[in-house]
């Protein structure tokens, strides 16, 4: 058996992909199948795939009409023959001893999920980014538990950092054990359309991992992009709002009915409100007119789950941000909120 997975979305990636691709070809581990899902591209991206396929027998492409990244991964995950299995994004890349890193690691402390830490690309800045105080190996549910928490909002990490970091959902930094997600049907949910869904497959390997592994190594090099699918104009935004909330609301009820992850949910559910302000309420491209916006604003936090998280959520957790917003929206005052984000707008061109 191959040791090691390494399954790749590509979607219009032909900027970046050979950058990704050699990254992999370079891993010190060299027992390992790296598996292209070409999603549809129109650009240069499956030639490119094509090409590294015929030069390296360790590489499969596979061709496939555009169904987003989550469906990509699963196609990957379904073709995949390794032990461990990771995913790397088409315009990042990886430690070239990252992948021998991990399955070591893994190997030695038999767990099902080992994890490290990541580099931040910020135009020609590379900035690490840790994510608990100190390496772990942790067995018991109560610790699993918290990592789930941590996943959901990360100011529930059961060991911060000393410098806040971001990413604690993503799927680039985790090698999990390929028969670990067979046994357990762990896939991406393809109804979230690429938005939230890293962070629930990752909470499914936490919920039901017997162990996982920590090491305060980078592996992984993710580039920050600002035209990112969670960053854009989203007309959808409460229609995905909707669609997050019913799976995660899902997945607790399953796995935690004791609630014990509802505080990391609520904080989740004001992040995601926070978010609806600037991709769709307060958004420049909306073009309906103010007290329209400002209406449905204010109907929409009368409904659930906003309505539970503004009244129940541990402010303490929540952003100095957030925390203002709450604040404003538990007073009713819309008008005095659209004023704070159009200062905050103009404040940061300045």
């Amino acid at each position: 058996m191959t040791k090691f997975s390494i399954i790749v979305p590509v979607y219009q990636a032909q900027s970046s992909l050979d950058r990704c691709i050699k990254s992999l070809l370079r891993q010190t581990l060299s027992d390992i199948e790296i598996i292209l899902v070409d999603d549809g591209s129109t650009d240069q991206s499956p030639s490119i795939c094509d090409h590294y396929e015929a030069e390296d027998p360790r590489i499969q492409v596979i061709h496939k009409p555009n169904e987003g990244v989550s469906a990509a991964r699963n196609d990957g995950l379904l073709a995949a023959r390794g032990e461990w299995v990771i995913f790397c994004d088409s315009d990042d890349w990886m430690e070239p001893y990252a992948c021998e890193l991990l399955c070591q690691t893994g190997t030695e402390k038999h767990v099902d999920v080992v994890l490290g830490d990541i580099h931040l690309i910020q135009k020609e800045r590379k900035i690490y980014n840790q994510f608990f105080a100190e390496e772990f190996v942790w067995r018991s549910r109560r610790r699993l538990d918290d990592l789930v928490a941590a996943d959901i909002y990360q100011a529930y990490c059961p060991l911060p950092p000393s410098t806040p970091s971001i990413g604690y959902g993503g799927p680039w930094n985790k090698a999990v054990r390929r028969q670990f997600l067979l046994d357990h049907e762990i896939r991406f949910d393809t109804k979230l359309g690429g938005i939230f869904d890293d962070i629930l497959y990752t909470a499914f390997l936490y919920a039901n991992a017997s162990g996982v592994a920590y090491v305060q190594r980078p592996v992984y090099n993710y580039v920050l992009n600002p035209s990112s699918v969670t960053r854009s104009y989203r007309p959808d935004t409460l229609a995905v709002n909707h669609r997050i909330f019913q799976a995660f609301s899902s997945f607790i009820h399953s796995h935690a009915p004791n609630k014990r992850w509802e505080q990391a949910y609520q904080a989740m559910v004001i992040r995601r409100l926070e978010e609806s302000l600037r991709l769709y309420f307060f958004h420049p491209s909306n073009e309906m007119p103010r007290s329209t916006r400002l209406a449905l604003l204010r109907k929409t936090i009368r409904t659930k789950p906003y309505f539970t998280a503004l009244r129940t959520v541990e402010k303490r957790k929540l952003t100095s941000s957030q925390r203002k917003m709450v604040s404003l929206l538990r007073l009713h005052w819309m008008g005095g909120l659209w004023i704070l984000y159009q200062l905050k707008v103009i404040l940061k061109k300045i």
